[in-house]
């Protein structure tokens, strides 16, 4: 297990902010390396948003949960760390409420996936046959630019990200009942953000991979995300002390030279700040000003989740998720079972349900204590799914008030400029704020990091992750 006290050598040394997956990645690829690196988590654990907490004989996944086989940095760290990956028993079947039912929408690329949706579009209940034409022009669409939606070369996508909001951008193309009834509450379940807050290269992106590239389909290390993280962090070795929060990043001249704790000065030869964008804004005073207007740009969701242990799913059989229109008035956006994709996450016949307020119904949520919360979700679920358990095995509040980076428009374009312009020496910026936001976004931002670090301190090694190294500090 990490250690709760800082040790560091006289050797060249990299310090690295924050033990979530950026920066785990970034102190793996260092000591790989043969580079003393030190990690300051401020919480108790290590993992950032990969938190599991276990609740009568269930798993629940507070954060992320789920690989997808297009992630390749995520891929090739499992399998460096010898973490199996299988695919999910089931693709993501999944519906849309819509006219007082939910119409089913079904992975996986298979003929019968494909005939089910097809019924379920041709039926002309979810879409009006307008709707349904103008909503099949998006596949062909992300299909003639599917090379540029990589999770892993984020430089490929500048292209595509302009000001433009998702919303605009899926109003024009296809339509305003296609976006309010079919691709905005998927995207909505992903981003945990409604479509006017989320910048179009990045929906893209997120719609392609989740469900309109026809193969698509997630998977899973084995014993879950845990294990994953467990791994890392095993493989780490003991250089992670916990419940050690960074106060401010010291610069002198331009330069990093460590960071500031409880205890005092940690110096250091370069520092990897693996934080979300605003702690790095807290904690790195006298940023210029191009890294501070460009992080700035960064925004991320809020949302409440709230988890119910119950002996059987809602939902009709093998269906993940459901997303429910804000023209419905309805206060979550939708919910899932995560035993369906993950069984090991629930006792054998149950089922774990995990639904989703966003936005301002989050910040509605927020304001209730956790047992008004659960009264309030439970009944909501019910008005759509009446077939939920009204006295359900157990109920877990997580209150999320930045969950999902959004990379508003153009926000990727100005990160891209500002790593190639550069500003601090010997300070490195990761997080999944640094490409494509996703699991595999952080992990490749903090290789990266780590790469750039190597090159600052001039060890003459280069970071062996996949795809190019892009200092930020110069």
């Amino acid at each position: 297990m990490p250690r709760d006290r800082i040790e560091m050598s006289n050797d060249p040394s990299v310090l690295v902010v924050g033990a979530g997956l950026a920066g785990l990645a970034a102190a793996y690829e260092l000591r790989r390396n043969g580079v003393n690196a030190q990690v300051l988590e401020a919480s108790a654990r290590p993992g950032g948003r990969t938190k599991r907490q276990m609740i009568g004989g269930f798993q629940v996944d507070l954060g992320a949960n789920l690989f997808l086989e297009t992630y390749g940095t995520a891929r090739q760290m499992a399998d460096r760390l010898g973490v199996p990956l299988a695919r999910t028993p089931l693709p993501v079947h999944s519906g849309i409420y819509r006219n007082g039912r939910f119409h089913g929408l079904y992975g996986g690329g298979g003929p019968v996936s494909l005939l089910k949706t097809a019924k379920t579009m041709l039926s002309f209940q979810l879409l009006s046959p307008r709707g349904v034409w103008r909503a099949s022009r998006l596949a062909r669409l992300l299909e003639a630019r599917k090379d540029a939606l990589d999770f892993d070369d984020p430089s490929r996508i500048l292209d595509l990200d302009t000001v433009e909001s998702a919303a605009r951008f899926l109003e024009a193309e296809v339509g305003t009942e296609s976006l309010e009834w079919l691709f905005g509450p998927g995207l909505s379940g992903y981003t945990f953000a409604h479509p006017e807050q989320v910048g179009a290269a990045y929906a893209m992106a997120t719609l392609w991979h989740n469900g309109l590239k026809s193969d698509a389909w997630p998977c899973l290390p084995k014993g879950g995300m845990g294990a994953f993280v467990d791994a890392l962090v095993d493989a780490c070795g003991p250089c992670i002390s916990l419940s050690t929060p960074v106060r401010r990043v010291v610069l002198e001249g331009q330069v990093a030279k460590g960071a500031v704790t409880d205890a005092g000065l940690v110096e250091a030869d370069a520092v990897v700040c693996a934080t979300t964008a605003s702690e790095a804004l807290k904690i790195v005073p006298g940023l210029p000003s191009n890294f501070r207007d460009t992080l700035h740009k960064v925004t991320y969701s809020r949302c409440c989740r709230v988890f119910f242990g119950v002996e059987s799913s809602p939902l009709p059989p093998d269906w993940y998720a459901v997303g429910i229109p804000r023209q419905t008035g309805s206060l979550i956006a939708g919910m899932s079972n995560a035993a369906v994709l993950a069984p090991e996450v629930a006792p054998e016949g149950k089922a774990l349900i995990d639904a989703l307020a966003i936005d301002s119904q989050a910040d509605e949520l927020f304001a209730l204590s956790d047992g008004g919360i659960e009264e309030r979700v439970l009944a909501e679920i019910c008005r759509f799914a009446p077939r939920m358990s009204r006295e359900p095995i157990f109920a877990h509040v997580h209150r999320w008030p930045e969950a999902v980076c959004l990379s508003p428009g153009g926000t990727m374009s100005a990160l891209h400029r500002m790593r190639q312009e550069g500003g601090v020496r010997g300070l490195f910026l990761a997080g999944e704020y640094m490409g494509v936001p996703s699991v595999n976004a952080a992990l490749r931002s903090g290789l990266d990091a780590a790469g750039a670090a190597l090159e600052w301190l001039g060890t003459g090694r280069r970071g062996t992750g996949p795809g190019p190294w892009i200092p930020v500090g110069k």
